[in-house]
């Protein structure tokens, strides 16, 4: 008997005759079809929210949190871990992307690579120990190299999830299945486009709402922010002048003294005190803001 082809793999009868269509009826469509994106991660919300504290309890604990993927669901994850660095702060080591065929897939796809199965085990097992929190991305949910992965990260002892967008996905070695229904694609089989779009919404979610409950954000303020370049220099100084309520000029002192740190610079204004003091404050409260000021 033929296997039951995945959603995402059948044909989508609202954007036929792509070849005969105007490019404003073009935009039309693919704009069209990228709501039901939005509807298919609003439809995971109670899985995405167990994601979020399972991803919360991983970092606060200190263990990693890693995305492993095949194709533009790999590059999805590396781009998520990578950018959880200067947004939030993290350490490289502990937020982690992992794709099929290595860093080289990341510019050229590697055919052949999502097959693996071997592969995703042993690059989950270099990276990953007991705790730690294993995300697997696949469209179809069935990729050979998210399932090893998968697999060998259930026998070390993490948790493990699995983020697709088919029904029928192999969920043998997933703790949690979010399952985003985005139907077939705009164009067949492409899941670089719903697909990849509800999963990037999904990675977005999930690893704001852990930081959030992490003490890495103060209301909806990107406190923890990494100052490495002029733009993100430039937030930092109106996040603190706004913080405290002062200039420019002061906020630029004070980020200096904290050794460019957001939140510390904020409580040592607020509480009159050193650098190291400031942080001993946050410590006590676990990163938390809002704790070490009404201290």
């Amino acid at each position: 008997m033929m296997k039951s082809i995945p959603t995402t793999e059948q044909i989508n009868p609202r954007t036929a005759r792509l070849d005969q269509k105007t490019p404003r009826q073009l935009a039309s469509l693919f704009n069209a079809e990228d709501f039901q994106a939005a509807r298919a991660v609003k439809a995971a919300g109670n899985e995405i929210a167990a994601v979020i504290v399972l991803a919360a309890q991983a970092y606060q604990t200190k263990h990693k949190i890693i995305f492993i993927g095949a194709g533009t669901s790999g590059r999805l994850g590396v781009l998520e871990a990578a950018e959880c660095v200067p947004t939030f702060g993290t350490k490289p080591s502990q937020i982690i992307g992992l794709i099929a065929g290595g860093q080289k897939a990341l510019f050229r796809s590697q055919e052949g690579a999502e097959d693996n199965l071997a592969a995703g085990a042993n690059d989950i097992a270099k990276h990953t120990t007991a705790g730690d929190l294993i995300i697997g991305l696949a469209a179809s949910g069935n990729t050979p190299y998210v399932q090893g992965g998968l697999q060998k990260a259930r026998h070390l002892g993490a948790h493990t999830v699995l983020i697709s967008c088919n029904a029928q996905a192999n969920t043998t070695y997933a703790d949690v299945h979010i399952y985003l229904p985005t139907g077939p694609e705009a164009l067949t089989g492409s899941t670089r486009m719903k697909a990849a779009t509800a999963t990037k919404m999904t990675l977005n979610a999930i690893t704001t709402g852990a930081m959030a409950l992490s003490g890495k954000t103060y209301g909806n303020l990107m406190i923890d922010v990494k100052p490495t370049n002029q733009k993100l220099i430039a937030r930092a100084v109106r996040l603190v002048a706004a913080l405290t309520q002062t200039d420019e000029k002061t906020a630029r002192r004070l980020l200096t003294a904290s050794q460019n740190r957001v939140k510390t610079a904020v409580v040592m204004y607020h509480k009159k005190c050193t650098r190291l003091q400031a942080e001993n404050r946050l410590k006590k409260h676990n990163g938390f803001l809002a704790g070490a000021l009404d201290d």
